[in-house]
């Protein structure tokens, strides 16, 4: 709960999470809310729609990146996978880029800034 709740801070203390800018991200739980916030705004969702960030450890990620799945809330009584998609944050630049191969971390297409 308090992990989900610095998250809400950290995003609105970010209100141009979303906006084109180069700026490093300095942890797994920052990356986390670049990617939410870039993801969410692409899809037309609210932030809320995630529930939380799967991280995968820096010493499994490639170098340079933060690596995590985003999940969103289960709505349903019965649920399936709640896996949104897999990313990965550049540190030095926060830019966000989609995960294409999960079983070498093949970085994909990066998601746009969405202003």
């Amino acid at each position: 709960m308090l992990i989900r709740l610095a998250s809400i801070i950290a995003l609105l203390t970010l209100p141009h999470a979303s906006c084109a800018t180069t700026q490093s991200v300095g942890s797994a739980e920052a990356a986390c809310v670049v990617a939410t916030a870039r993801v969410t705004a692409q899809n037309g969702l609210s932030t809320s729609h995630v529930s939380f960030c799967d991280h995968i450890a820096e010493v499994d990620s490639p170098a340079g990146y933060y690596v995590m799945a985003l999940r969103a809330h289960c709505r349903e009584e019965i649920c399936g996978s709640t896996n949104m998609g897999w990313f990965a944050v550049q540190k030095a630049t926060g830019t966000v880029f989609e995960v294409d191969d999960v079983t070498d971390w093949k970085l994909g297409r990066r998601v746009p800034d969405v202003r």
